[in-house]
């Protein structure tokens, strides 16, 4: 699809759907749907099989409630819905909600959204997922880019709002909506973006059962009155009772939605015809237990989230329910924390979606793998969406909604869905709060109900087999909440494009390829099974003493010398032309990776998946010497890691591994897997530090934090020819190194440094003092966030000085946050990118997992390629294999950067290989290697 700049954020909702259209200015604006901003994810199914979805779907259920489905989101996993006289495909359902949004963004664009972000609860598993982004693309949409819910959130907050939330700073998300409430606990990471660290859910608590408690206490003063009038308000069976049972449902939300912001109001009890007075205190009491499990949730997972003495920085109010001012209260007495709240809760999620740009966090590079087909969602430029002002601790209610119903689109019927889905509890969609003698029920509801107390309302009867006639019963239990973790999906090579859902917390990057076919079928998730692996032999050049063994991956062969003695080592040689016996191939053993690789952590993904690829690679190219993967899913935790290193470290046949990726992680498993003697490769992580532990088994294949900062003043020195460079550096070990390094490389050519805090919020002085010095050139050594607030200080006064930073700057805020001020900012980064890399790594990567490539898959691929290289030389040991890497001398297939490590495991190659991108409106432009 033609990129038309539009993009939208969808937030795919248990009872209401939220989009949010974003111009490609900038401007964003929620989708109305018969006046509001919120869809009915309900569906009602016609006899002649056409599918009506929102309010028409809510207003024909009043008569036959057998065709209707409220809660589509909560039977995804059910495969098939009995709607009517059908079985009704639920990916059926879940589309023609999502046909819905389409058809209204193309209206108000004028045109398709070129990319689409769509949200999804942090618990939910790999197939819930999947039918998600199936249901997208049939609806006509651009194959989606997935996020959690909470990050959209978190992201929203911070991006819009202005909320600070340092790197490493912890927000909870209080996401209490209609159906169900969830608390989340994310983690800000260095790449701007967030990380879940632990999601507890209440499926059984939201608006629903507050309205629910509002109409048992109206049962209370009618019950036993004017003859048998509230019996057929709780169990209406008639059109006209039906109408009035809705009738006082619709009372008894809008009067809680008005004692949000009122301190008394009224609800109309039909049939009665009486109005009865309710305060805010009564609300207060009849939803107090309802509130308070939402607050014990909120305190489990914070516990489970094991954050120790870091404290909280922020409380994220999400979901229309958290609307209620008691839920601010509660909260703010539980948490020692003001939560922070805006006067449309509802929208934060789906236009939080929009400010998610690739899963790295890292900009999208012009003309690379993240460039002008996926280009980043920033945040806006004028405008956005009203009532998104922040509010202190008790939030502040929206409008009621309203709006009349419009028809329906049928859907197409070309269907089938996964055979073998997990069936998920039946669903509690009838019952109430207990009124004796009898319950209150919705307008749908075909029978008494006896359920748990302070349940929701009825009137979304589960569905049941024919016949139609007989009273459909309802389920006494609540959902239970997923427990199963979220697994991340092993692409096969051959399926429609897919992302692979996240962050995550990290900023992500739209993924392009959508099926060819106008209204693809829906088709079953297939069962995806370990790739096999081939095996494998040695190509070798024979000669002097010396063998250079040419590893031959993927049509590319990777130099490594390997001198002739004992001592396994793999360096120092050149080939020669005398042949000497060469060493049998070592076969049979595992690479594994260690890190991140859930559906919030694309930069972890993105990693194993190049790790696989060069297994894969090397498996083809030698048929005969088999080498297997294996993964170890840290969830970017400190006992994650320590864990995971004890199962690879278990685990005789892993002989090496890739990761961890995290300086938190590495830090966490280094002695584990030092005292095991069990190497590792990081393609990520630059901390200097790390090299300074004296563990022999840490490598990595990336330029150091040191390396970096030096590059950096080459560029300036040699390229933008700056004779007095102004250096402004934050009080973290980065900054030090960054102003230290540079300050030793530039000699005389150092001009005044400034040292600022790490999230300070006013840098005035900071760049006028920079100004005042009257600099060639500054160079930046601090966070993205706190490289926002300079910009914006440096503009206002020096327009056009040049700036140099490192890679803490590479990120989407730091392109999209700065309104322009970083135009022209020069960004080093040691990550090569992956349509420059070698070994054709861009494309064969589309080809595995039919999605683009992007940042620290060439450095995985090639770190796995040096244990490749090792087994080819015959060391299928860890004391063989850490023998060898300590004189291994390679070039690497996918970087062309030369892999040679010195003792503390930091690459010792005269030219490791940095980057340098130029901030060119909303990308990062790749502008040139830095030389020597």
């Amino acid at each position: 699809m033609a990129d038309t700049g539009f993009r939208l954020g969808i937030d795919f909702g248990t009872s209401n759907t939220v989009a949010v259209l974003r111009w490609p200015d900038g401007r964003t604006k929620p989708l109305l749907f018969d006046g509001s901003p919120l869809l009915p994810s309900a569906v009602y199914v016609n006899a002649d099989g056409s599918i009506l979805t929102g309010r028409d779907a809510v207003h024909s259920a009043r008569l036959q409630p057998h065709r209707f489905e409220p809660y589509p989101k909560r039977r995804i996993e059910e495969g098939v819905v009995w709607l009517g006289e059908r079985d009704v495909p639920v990916g059926e359902l879940v589309t023609s909600v999502l046909r819905r949004v389409a058809a209204e963004a193309e209206r108000v664009a004028g045109a398709k959204p070129a990319n689409v972000m769509i949200t999804h609860p942090a618990a939910w598993p790999p197939q819930r997922r999947q039918t998600l982004t199936q249901a997208a693309v049939a609806a006509g949409l651009p194959a989606p880019l997935l996020s959690s819910e909470p990050v959209a959130a978190a992201s929203y907050f911070v991006s819009t709002v202005g909320t600070h939330v340092p790197v490493g700073g912890i927000a909870v998300v209080y996401d209490f909506g209609a159906g169900t409430f969830d608390a989340s606990v994310v983690r800000r990471n260095a790449g701007g973006g967030f990380d879940v660290l632990a999601s507890e859910g209440l499926p059984d608590a939201g608006g629903l059962d507050v309205d629910a408690a509002v109409v048992a206490y109206l049962g209370r003063h009618f019950v036993g009155r004017e003859g048998d009038y509230w019996q057929r308000l709780t169990n209406p069976e008639t059109e006209a009772d039906r109408r009035a049972a809705w009738q006082l449902w619709e009372d008894a939300r809008l009067a809680k939605e008005m004692l949000s912001r009122a301190a008394t109001t009224y609800v109309h009890v039909p049939l009665f015809d009486e109005s009865v007075p309710i305060g805010r205190e009564q609300l207060e009491q009849l939803a107090r237990p309802i509130l308070d499990r939402t607050v014990t949730a909120t305190q489990i997972a914070v516990s489970a989230s094991a954050l120790g003495e870091r404290p909280v920085s922020a409380l994220f109010l999400v979901g229309g329910s958290s609307r209620i001012p008691l839920a601010a209260t509660l909260l703010h007495r539980a948490m020692g924390l003001a939560p922070t709240a805006i006067e449309q809760p509802e929208l934060v999620v789906a236009e939080g979606a929009l400010h998610l740009a690739p899963l790295t966090g890292r900009a999208a590079v012009a003309g690379a793998a993240g460039g002008p087909s996926s280009p980043i969602s920033g945040a806006p430029a004028s405008g956005g969406s009203p009532g998104n002002a922040p509010v202190s601790a008790a939030p502040v209610s929206g409008q009621p909604v309203s709006g009349q119903p419009v028809s329906g689109q049928p859907v197409s019927p070309a269907f089938t869905m996964p055979e073998e889905s997990p069936h998920l509890p039946p669903l509690l969609q009838t019952g109430s709060m207990p009124v004796v003698p009898s319950q209150p029920t919705s307008p749908y509801a075909a029978g008494p109900v006896t359920p748990p107390p302070a349940q929701r309302p009825a009137g979304f009867p589960p569905q049941q087999r024919p016949p139609v006639a007989q009273p459909m019963q309802p389920v006494a239990q609540p959902m239970q909440p997923v427990a199963q973790p979220m697994q991340p999906v092993a692409p096969p090579v051959a399926r429609p494009a897919q992302p692979v859902a996240q962050p995550v917390g990290y900023a992500q990057q739209p993924v392009t390829g959508v099926p060819a076919s106008p209204a693809p079928a829906w088709t079953p998730a297939p069962a995806v099974p370990e790739r096999r692996k081939g095996r494998g032999g040695l190509i070798a050049a024979i000669g002097g003493g010396t063998l250079a063994l040419l590893l031959v991956v993927g049509g590319i062969v990777w130099a490594v010398t390997r001198n002739g003695d004992d001592n396994g080592g793999g360096g120092g040689g050149t080939p020669s032309g005398n042949p000497v016996a060469a060493a049998s191939p070592a076969c049979g053993h595992k690479i594994g990776f260690l890190g991140p690789t859930g559906a919030d952590y694309s930069d972890g993904v993105m990693m194993r998946n190049s790790v696989k690829l060069a297994i894969d690679d090397f498996n083809a190219k030698n048929p005969t010497c088999h080498v297997d993967f294996k993964e170890f899913d840290t969830a970017d935790t400190e006992e994650g890691a320590k864990t995971k290193a004890q199962q690879a470290i278990d685990d005789p046949e892993v002989i090496g591994l890739v990761g961890p990726m995290y300086e938190t992680e590495i830090l966490a498993a280094g002695s584990l897997l030092d005292k095991a003697n069990l190497p590792m490769i990081t393609p990520f992580a630059a901390d200097d530090k790390l090299a300074t532990r004296g563990w022999a088994t840490f490598h990595r294949v990336i330029a150091s934090d040191t390396e970096q900062a030096r590059a950096g003043a080459r560029y300036l020195k040699n390229t933008l020819k700056a004779k007095k460079t102004a250096i402004v550096y934050d009080d973290s070990d980065f900054g030090t190194i960054g102003r230290q390094q540079v300050s030793n490389e530039l000699g005389s050519a150092t001009g005044t440094t400034v040292s600022i805090r790490e999230a300070d919020t006013d840098l005035t002085s900071a760049a006028k003092t920079v100004a005042d010095s009257k600099p060639d050139a500054v160079y930046f050594a601090g966070q993205s966030d706190d490289g926002i607030v300079f910009m914006k200080a440096l503009r206002a006064v020096a327009p056009s000085l040049p700036v140099v930073g490192a890679d803490k700057l590479f990120t989407v805020d730091f392109v999209t946050k700065t309104s322009g001020k970083a135009e022209g900012v020069i960004v080093t980064c040691p990550c090569v990118p992956s349509l420059d890399a070698g070994a054709d790594f861009a494309v064969k990567y589309r080809g595995a997992y039919n999605q683009a490539s992007s940042y620290y898959g060439p450095e995985a691929y090639d770190a796995a390629g040096v244990y490749l290289a090792g087994f080819m030389a015959g060391k299928g040991t860890r004391d063989e294999m850490m023998k060898f890497m300590a004189t291994y001398d390679g070039k690497g297939a996918a970087t062309g950067r030369q892999i040679k490590f010195d003792g503390s495991g930091n690459l010792s190659a005269a030219d490791p290989v940095i980057w340098a991108y130029k901030v060119q409106g909303q990308y990062m432009a790749k502008d040139s290697v830095i030389g020597v």
